[in-house]
């Protein structure tokens, strides 16, 4: 066998190739000085690394709080450069998905009613039996939108949900004079908002429920036709849809509801309808029925909406 490969020589063997090398402390120093080299290098990689992971995380946190509330939400994005220069934050973005015709302001419309108070009563006209309560806007309609004549006060009273039923059909007011002349607006059915004078005003009445009575066998439409004719749709703490969005959105509404109380009122939330030649109209609301004449369910009302912002 030869010697070399004998385990007894391997201290002869060891001595004899390691001569002349002593761990003094110049060699201590060197191997230290290597190790911190080596564990530099690699810290610009690991640093990088735990950025990008903390991008990553910041980016699930904010796609999963959009998942539980199911709310529109304005996403704030930043610029991120990792390198060996250390974290850099560049010029901030606002992004959001926005429908065609969707349109969000510096703040969501707040609930405020359209619908004028009384001393006693609601301030109403009656045509045909049907229920006609008053807007405060606008102050005087224009005689522009003047239509024809659809009705007349035959009797003033200051309790009208006192007013018989043949009373109510021959038309009954408590704002408008006895004798004064009921028209229709321009470009609106009748069935929806009326006009009469009041303190020498033309003033806007929209239909709604009254003292128990509501739309019978009507549709909401029957009783709010605005279909084609809406400019902008506000649904105060929610947004505001405006075009064609908000006419495609109002279909879903005049398309799915269903009656579920003839005679109710909301006042948690409002819908707010502009219509094309400038005038207004609101809907109550509460959970997903909206009230008017009568109280409307629809659930798919509110999902088209909110999903056109």
């Amino acid at each position: 066998m030869n010697e070399w490969n004998s385990l007894d020589r391997l201290g002869t063997i060891t001595d004899e190739m390691l001569a002349g090398l002593h761990a003094d402390n110049q060699m201590k120093m060197r191997i230290r000085q290597a190790a911190q080299q080596e564990r530099s290098s690699k810290r610009p990689a690991l640093r990088r690394w735990a950025v990008c992971c903390a991008a990553l995380a910041l980016a699930c946190v904010g796609l999963l709080y959009q998942q539980v509330n199911k709310a529109p939400i304005t996403a704030q994005i930043d610029s991120i450069a990792a390198g060996n220069g250390g974290l850099s934050v560049t010029k901030k973005t606002d992004v959001a998905d926005l429908g065609d015709g969707a349109r969000i302001g510096a703040s969501v419309p707040k609930n405020t009613s359209l619908f004028a108070a009384g001393d006693t009563d609601m301030p109403l006209v009656t045509v045909g039996g049907a229920v006609y309560r008053m807007l405060t806007e606008p102050a005087a309609l224009s005689d522009s939108l003047r239509g024809d004549a659809v009705g007349e006060i035959a009797s003033v009273t200051q309790q009208p949900s006192l007013a018989s039923q043949e009373e109510m059909q021959a038309g009954v007011s408590n704002v408008a004079s006895e004798g004064a002349t009921v028209y229709g607006i321009t470009g609106l059915s009748s069935s929806t908002a009326v006009a009469a004078e009041v303190d020498g005003q033309l003033r806007v009445f929209q239909r709604v429920s009254y003292a128990g009575e509501g739309p019978g066998q009507q549709t909401l439409e029957d009783t709010f036709d605005v279909r084609g004719q809406v400019k902008t749709l506000e649904l105060s703490g929610v947004g505001t849809l405006e075009g064609q969005t908000a006419n495609d959105v109002m279909d879903v509404l005049l398309d799915n509801a269903a009656l579920k109380s003839s005679d109710a009122t909301a006042n948690k939330q409002s819908l707010t309808v502009t219509l094309s030649n400038g005038l207004k109209l609101q809907l109550g609301v509460s959970g997903d029925m909206l009230c008017g004449c009568g109280g409307w369910s629809c659930p798919e009302f509110f999902e088209a909406f909110e999903a056109a912002l």
